[in-house]
This record gives structure tokens, sequence and C-alpha cells, in this order.
């Protein structure tokens, strides 16, 4: 557990961004970058989404570090890059999610198209990715001219169910797939079946990149894109 109140984290906004880069492999340029919470004294973020929900500001802790992350981007300084950032299901559920899309466009124009939703998986909302309204959500985010992430594949049993039925624009293979998968020719069949699969349709993102002869690998499989520590690490954008 944590020893932080996050009702007080929002109140004080006692929290930071940093951004890591997500490379184009094929164009071997950064297309992207997605946007990472730090706190001071807090290790494993994860646990502060887990003491939100306990708290029942979820869906608030959430807003907050959507728009903070917008809000410090340079979407002017980085023309044509991508800004990545994690949402949970049920925050897209949230019948104020829908204002808050109209609020961002409103306040920042220039971010249309340039938005990347990552939708993240947690036991807690399993049940939520088989509801339909889910799948309407998605729909008005894309309408609004957002971009939809399907966050960790292979990490959780339905992944793959979830991206035939909702049909994201970039598909974040897990950092297990990135682990070894130059010596490891299961991996590399997955990997490849994935790249294949998703096509001009998604783009495939393999996360967890950190030795050359894997990203080398990722490459001879024709993945699109990739993200991890040899590629950059988070960090402030100057």
């Amino acid at each position: 557990m944590i020893s932080v109140s996050v009702r007080k984290l929002i109140d004080r906004q006692q929290f930071e961004h940093v951004y890591q880069p997500l490379w184009d492999l094929f164009n071997w340029s950064i297309f992207g970058y997605e946007s990472l919470v730090r706190v001071n004294g807090v290790n494993y973020v994860e646990r502060l989404f887990q003491a939100a929900r306990e708290e029942g500001c979820l869906y608030e802790f959430d807003l907050v570090l959507l728009e903070s992350s917008i809000s410090q981007f340079p979407f002017l300084e980085k023309k044509g890059r991508l800004l990545f950032v994690n949402v949970y299901p049920s925050t897209v559920l949230h019948h104020k999610f829908e204002p808050f899309l109209k609020r961002i466009i409103e306040r920042f124009p220039y971010a249309k198209n340039r938005i990347v939703f990552e939708l993240n998986e947690t036991k807690a909302e399993e049940d939520i990715w088989g509801d339909d309204g889910l799948k309407a959500a998605i729909q008005t985010m894309r309408e609004y001219g957002f971009y939809i992430a399907i966050d960790d594949v292979g990490k959780g049993a339905s992944t793959l169910q979830k991206i035939i039925e909702l049909q994201p624009d970039y598909v974040k293979l897990d950092r297990y797939f990135a682990q070894g998968l130059a010596s490891n020719e299961e991996k590399q069949k997955i990997v490849s079946l994935l790249a294949d699969y998703c096509g001009r349709k998604m783009v495939l993102v393999l996360e967890g990149i950190e030795k050359e002869v894997d990203l080398a690998q990722a490459k001879l499989l024709r993945v699109p894109a990739a993200q991890g520590y040899l590629l950059g690490k988070p960090g402030k954008l100057t």
C-alpha cells in the first residue's frame, strides 16, 4: 500500500509527467510519445491507481492526469508527433467523459488527431470490456478525432478478442514478447503472426525493447513500431 492520499495528490497537483518515445521502425523516426505519471516517494505507480479506486476517485484521478499531460505536451514544437495517454475503460464509460473530450478539443484544438487513448487492462474492470457501451464510447472518441490503442496485448487472456471486436488503431504488444525475442522462435512466430494480422489496419507496437539484438529481430519480423529503454527512457521534453 501507499502512504499518500490520492485525493490530496489531485487537490495539490503533486505529480509530474515524463514522456517516452515510440519509434517508427520502417522510417527510423520518432512518431509519438507515451505520457507516464511520476509521484515523489511512489515507486510503483500502479498502486496509486489502486488506491484511487479504493478511495472512490479513480475517474477524477484519471481525468486530472489526462488534462495535465495534454496541457504540458508541446504539440506545436513536436509537429506531427502523437501523444499516447493511458485511460481506464471505466473512465471512458463515465457520463462526464464525453464533455471532457469536448473541453479538450476546445482548449487544445491543435491536439485533434494527435492523441491516442491507451485502454488499460485490469482484473477489476474485466467485465467492462464486454459492455456494448464501451464500443459506442470508442466510436464517439473517434468521431472527436482521437485514436484508440489496446495496451499490454498478450498479457491478458482475452486480449485477442478485444482486438477483433474493438479494432483499435494501435496494438501495443506486452514487453514479454520483446525480452529474448532474438533467441525464442515461439515468440517470433507470435510477433510475426500479429504483425501480419495488423497489417495496414492497425499499427503493432512492440513494447519493452532493451537489447539491440531483439530490436534487430523485430525489424526482421517487419514490426512497424517499438518502444523501450534501448530507444529512449521516459523523461522531460525540452
